[in-house]
């Protein structure tokens, strides 16, 4: 079951940018979510009781999607860092939805932020557009978000149930197991005996077992058949693999 939200807990959208340079399009970018009916995230200059870095990175950790707008300046670089914060608030948002949005005719780019931009536009999974005014970004933003947004909701699964694999068929004959099928066949046909736990090396070749020995002793199944007809398993046979067998305590003592 998914965690139930109050109200107010909406998808929060990080907006990157530096700030003066690009103070309009800020502006129209926070209109265009709030639109949406979504929250925007923006870290604006000012005192605050936090490092900037600290504030901007707590602020991303809290967000669903990151937006990231670029124009000409590649941003301030504190002294105690490499790369600027409009660099290190795009490697941090690594693993959320990213939308990137660069301007065009804003001058001479940056020598690190042109860096930046081929490092971006070299990543696999990070959808980037061009444009020119505040007007024209805030429709492809309204327009992304949207997709990005449905795109996510068709996607997501509708079962969380893990699912077994349907038995392989079977694809020889079982040679120079007499001894075995015999020995299985006397454990099978006893009454004080429930169940029959196969171990080995390899699914197929226990489940070609398994198959062989319900076409030769259809009786000793019927337990077996009436566990994998029930709605816990699915509603038809299945051949759960090994790795997916969480409740191994209740195997027997007897094997083979």
């Amino acid at each position: 079951m998914s965690a139930i939200r109050t109200p107010d807990q909406r998808l929060r959208v990080f907006v990157s940018s530096t700030i003066e340079e690009l103070r309009e399009e800020r502006r129209v970018v926070r209109e265009a979510i709030e639109r949406l009916r979504l929250i925007p995230v923006l870290f604006e200059s000012g005192a605050r009781p936090h490092p900037p870095r600290e504030l901007y990175r707590a602020y991303l950790d809290q967000s669903d999607i990151f937006i990231g707008i670029y124009a000409s300046s590649y941003g301030w670089v504190a002294p105690d860092m490499r790369i600027s914060g409009l660099e290190d608030e795009y490697h941090l948002s690594t693993g959320r939805p990213q939308l990137i949005y660069i301007k065009q005719g804003g001058g001479v780019r940056e020598p690190k932020l042109e860096e930046l931009l081929r490092t971006i536009k070299g990543s696999e999974g990070v959808s980037y557009q061009k444009f020119e005014t505040p007007e024209q970004l805030a429709d492809l933003l309204q327009n992304d978000l949207a997709v990005l947004l449905s795109e996510r909701f068709a996607g997501k699964e509708k079962s969380e149930r893990p699912q077994g694999h349907g038995l392989p068929a079977m694809r020889n004959a079982t040679i120079g197991r007499d001894r075995e099928r015999a020995e299985l066949a006397e454990l099978l046909l006893r009454k004080d005996i429930g169940l029959v736990t196969l171990t080995g090396t390899g699914v197929p070749a226990r489940a070609i077992w398994l198959c062989v020995w319900r076409m030769m002793w259809p009786r000793a199944f019927r337990m077996a058949h009436a566990m994998s007809r029930s709605p816990a398993w699915g509603g038809r046979n299945r051949c759960c693999p090994r790795s997916r067998r969480r409740c191994a305590w209740w195997i027997p003592g007897r094997v083979i």
